[in-house]
């Protein structure tokens, strides 16, 4: 082989290889920024639900009976478990504050029975409070616990960009449902799906510890049916739903991951086992505690890149050396 075919055919890989790594780059660390804290975050009302195990924020109104919110806050935490900015019904229920004892609220997927539960919680609101007589709810400048406003902002550019990241996994219509098959190699799966149906969903060969993002494309409603198989109960607290245009979210399953759905309202009967970002919830979804650990974008390459960009820059600072000599 000679010097100039070695040449055209190890300059393309280093080529490559940096393309790599710029594209890696294009994707920046992330997570749910002022909405991490949250179970559920809600920027405008919320209505009718009944369960959510982590803390609540929402930006407008409250009004629901019998609803339980956050017996799964972690220990430690002494932070309200629900920040209301308007008014707040709560008609009996409860209110839930971290355990006394120094216990992982997260170990499992609740309900989790091996604690005492807290039932010293309190709330925050804005507006006026009409909720019933046991409960703690304080009027309060909600602004110095959470800018709704602000965090509306912050989490559309981060949808936006999300949004526009490549694929870098197959999307298979198969079996009746979505099969989303990674590439079991780089640090953040994206997987772009162009249907509102997400029923019978499967993830598989993913790497075990990376982030996998889900961009559903589309206005209208978004519907979470069937069942859901594969990685996502394993790699739950990495996946993200990201609903970039749903005016809806209608959950009738058992969903593993979190969603961030900032225009859409919040709907059905089924239990999310992650964390959502939404405009409204109108519904008894179950809203599970399963915070998103979010990404963390490597910002050099794999020791493998830098092997082949290292070897390609090598052989190239030879032939140049040969080429002076001759």
């Amino acid at each position: 082989m000679t010097i100039s075919t070695l040449m055209h055919r190890i300059l393309p890989l280093v080529l490559g290889a940096a393309a790599l790594c710029s594209a890696q780059a294009a994707a920046p660390s992330f997570n749910l920024g002022p909405a991490s804290d949250y179970s559920a975050y809600f920027y405008g009302n919320a209505s009718n639900f009944t369960d959510i195990e982590g803390r609540l924020a929402v930006g407008g109104n409250v009004n629901t009976s019998g609803a339980s919110i956050g017996y799964r806050t972690p220990f430690g935490v002494t932070a309200p478990s629900v920040v209301v900015g308007g008014n707040v019904k709560l008609s009996g229920g409860d209110i839930y504050a971290a355990p006394l004892t120094n216990v992982n609220t997260n170990a499992s997927i609740g309900p989790i029975t091996e604690y005492t539960k807290n039932y010293n919680g309190y709330g925050v609101y804005g507006g006026v409070n009409t909720s019933s007589s046991y409960l703690t709810l304080n009027k309060a400048n909600i602004s110095t616990y959470t800018d709704f406003g602000a965090a509306k902002t912050q989490l559309t550019g981060l949808s936006s960009t999300l949004n526009s990241q490549a694929g870098n996994g197959t999307v298979n219509f198969a079996n009746g449902g979505i099969e989303l098959v990674g590439n079991n190699t780089v640090g953040l799966q994206v997987f772009n799906v162009n249907t509102r149906n997400l029923s019978n969903l499967t993830l598989s060969n993913v790497k075990d510890g990376a982030t996998v993002v889900i961009n559903v494309t589309g206005t209208g409603d978004v519907v979470f049916g069937g069942g859901q198989d594969g990685l996502l109960e394993h790699l739950r607290a990495n996946v993200l739903f990201n609903l970039n245009d749903a005016n809806v979210v209608k959950v009738s399953t058992f969903v593993w991951g979190s969603v961030l759905a900032n225009d859409a309202v919040l709907s059905g009967t089924g239990h999310l086992e992650g964390s959502i970002v939404a405009k409204s919830i109108t519904s008894a979804v179950e809203i599970g505690y399963e915070p998103f650990k979010g990404y963390v974008a490597t910002p050099v390459p794999e020791p493998e890149t830098y092997a082949m960009l290292l070897g390609g820059l090598a052989l190239m600072g030879v032939v140049a050396r040969r080429r002076r000599q001759a």
